[in-house]
């Protein structure tokens, strides 16, 4: 088994996906968390001069989060069994990641915080979900993609576990969808990352 670390800040964010992947199929890696005072040193060693960045024995480091949970999720068995299947896992994995990358992590006046996601609810968050929930409805299956759990479904809760400390309710309108939250949410090794996690 390589050796794995992974590159993020302390934050859940885009690097919590990851960590959910490596929690979910029981491997152990390092979990380097970059404090804001390390990031102007760090920065430059980085593909990018972003991350999160996977690091693999002595191979060069593997960045972009989409790229990365794909990669882990073929290495674990979280993959969607195909090639078309993987391409709709990572079309729905970016999509979690693009939408959670607009809400206000910064913004500290909660006025201001609060308006912004009703918006990004009303008018981008929301259609999307309606679409997804419809779809994910007619499909009859448990998982985002194909018959078993696969690394988008773990994105797929990590998103929601984001949005919800910004709005606890907004899966009111989304049953199968939720349902799904609470499926990932129960699974032994998500619930015992979750209870113990920094």
């Amino acid at each position: 088994m390589p050796n794995y670390k992974l590159l993020y800040f302390n934050v859940k964010a885009r690097g919590e996906s990851i960590r959910l992947i490596f929690a979910e199929a029981g491997i152990e890696f390092e979990d380097k968390r970059v404090e804001p005072s390390e990031w102007p040193e760090i920065k430059p060693t980085t593909p990018f001069g972003r991350v999160p960045v996977l690091y693999i024995d002595d191979k060069p480091p593997l960045a972009q989060s989409g790229a990365i949970a794909a990669y882990l999720g073929r290495e674990f068995g979280l993959d969607a069994g195909s090639s078309l299947a993987d391409a709709y896992a990572h079309m729905l994995f970016d999509s979690f990641d693009d939408f959670g990358s607009i809400l206000p992590y910064m913004e500290e006046d909660p006025v201001k915080r609060k308006a912004t996601v009703q918006e990004l609810l009303e008018k981008q968050i929301n259609p999307a979900l309606d679409k997804m929930e419809k779809k994910f409805k007619a499909g009859g299956n448990d998982f985002l993609v194909g018959k078993k759990l696969t690394y988008v479904d773990l994105a797929f809760w990590n998103f929601c576990d984001v949005l919800s400390d910004f709005d606890k309710t907004f899966l009111t309108n989304f049953p199968t969808l939720d349902a799904l939250c609470k499926r990932v949410a129960a699974r032994p090794n998500i619930k015992k990352y979750v209870e113990n996690r920094p």
